[in-house]
């Protein structure tokens, strides 16, 4: 205790962090004081049966580790558990603790919590950390100014991640990237494998090759809406980005709508070789950002197409010019997977996209996985056009043996029918035996 209360105390002295005596977790998702509670009751409980003689029959400690992988998502259910079994603490603290979000108005208490209870530290697995609300590119041009990074940053950096090694997932958000910040983020995090950043800022383009190249086991990179302050240029600074490039399994872009471009897009273009590319298309402007991105990918062998319900202008553009859903990867030809994720509202434009490709760019496809809304009504808003476009471009790929398609919803109701509408407007894939479909998608 009095190790916990000096370190606190140098905390408190060197980063201005005041420390109230009340402490609340919820605010911590999968972080509470009833399971702290209960773990520490253990003892007690153990005194109190031996005094009151033999025990009675329980459940096979195997049977009741199953009941609590059943329960991972619950998390009201796993705090019961905790508190009326002994046995189950140890394997409820693993998911109550395996996904944890940092933010400013929780900090003080995750400093409290893991300073307090390091026992509690190897079970955090995934990491949420959001250092500001919009204030990244502010932070950075302080940096830049030669101010020190924010107090949050710091924080986290220097006291909170050196302690969650056995992180294999972290997402940040809203940071400021310079030098020294990307040095704070090498070190801690040995056995990361995800690395997922949004709303960030970075002094230059080799700062972002520096922290990803910091971690060599990460496999998937996640971006959306990253900056950078200098871009390519070099004039002030002599760190180059490393000119090889990075192999990756799976890179995820988002750009959604933000009032700051994407710019450090080319980088990715030019620096990382995905095997899966997933993009997100919010509206029909990025089309051609889609194709510029992956006809310079020839490691690409997959591609996940995520498709929000768009502006009734960009979908009225689509409805009359269709030409302008056409997807044109690398060239020769090495995609064999095209996923296409229409949410509840976009199975039109899905089909617009699919009637469009060029049998000769993807004459390696092997599959097709729809994800819509498999609804008679969403079918038939569809134009009879574009679903015979789509049945007559996929027919001719000799090489394609699946498509797809898996209700975006969990009513199953309306599936039937939804069904046979598809099958209807697909009469030759349907006689060529490559359609399936499921009415719900596979849990995880």
């Amino acid at each position: 205790m009095a190790t916990t209360d000096r370190s606190l105390e140098l905390i408190s002295k060197e980063f201005g962090v005041e420390f109230s005596g009340k402490s609340k977790w919820d605010t911590l998702r999968g972080t509470l004081s009833r399971t702290l509670k209960a773990a520490a009751s253990v003892a007690d409980r153990r005194s109190q049966a031996s005094s009151q003689g033999p025990q009675q029959w329980r459940l096979p400690l195997e049977l009741l580790e199953q009941i609590v992988d059943h329960l991972h998502n619950d998390v009201a259910t796993l705090r019961s558990c905790a508190l009326v079994c002994r046995s189950l603490v140890a394997s409820v603290r693993h998911y109550l603790f395996h996904r944890i979000v940092i933010t400013g108005k929780n900090f003080v208490n995750a400093i409290l919590l893991f300073v307090k209870n390091p026992h509690l530290t190897g079970h955090v697995r995934e990491l949420y950390f959001e250092g500001g609300d919009g204030t990244a590119f502010e932070s950075l041009r302080a940096l830049l100014e030669g101010k020190d990074p924010p107090k949050l940053l710091r924080v986290f950096a220097l006291v909170i991640a050196p302690r969650l090694s056995n992180v294999v997932r972290l997402t940040v958000k809203d940071i400021p990237f310079d030098a020294g910040v990307v040095a704070m983020f090498a070190s801690p995090f040995p056995r990361l494998h995800t690395l997922s950043l949004f709303d960030c800022w970075f002094r230059c383009n080799a700062d972002l090759d520096a922290l990803v190249r910091a971690h060599p086991g990460v496999h998937t990179l996640r971006c959306g809406r990253l900056c950078s302050r200098y871009g390519a240029s070099d004039h002030d600074y002599d760190v180059q980005p490393d000119p090889a490039k990075l192999a990756m399994r799976s890179l995820k872009v988002t750009e959604a709508y933000s009032p700051s471009p994407l710019t450090l897009m080319p980088w990715l273009v030019t620096h990382v070789e995905p095997e899966t590319l997933v993009y997100t298309l919010y509206r029909l402007s990025q089309v051609a950002k889609l194709n510029h991105i992956i006809a310079g990918y020839a490691s690409m062998r997959h591609l996940h197409v995520i498709l929000y319900h768009w502006r009734k202008e960009d979908t009225k553009e689509v409805i009359d010019c269709p030409q302008a859903m056409a997807i044109t990867p690398y060239y020769p030809p090495n995609l064999t997977t095209l996923t296409l994720d229409a949410k509840l509202h976009s199975l039109l434009l899905a089909v617009h996209i699919l009637a469009q490709l060029d049998p000769h760019a993807f004459v390696r496809l092997s599959t097709v996985n729809i994800t819509a809304h498999l609804k008679v009504e969403d079918v038939e808003a569809v134009d009879i056009e574009a679903w015979a476009g789509m049945d007559q471009t996929l027919s001719v790929l000799l090489s394609l043996g699946a498509v797809n398609f898996t209700n975006a919803c969990r009513d199953t109701t309306h599936v039937e029918a939804g069904v046979n509408a598809i099958v209807k407007r697909l009469p030759v894939l349907n006689v060529r035996k490559v359609l399936s479909f499921a009415a719900q998608k596979p849990h995880t």
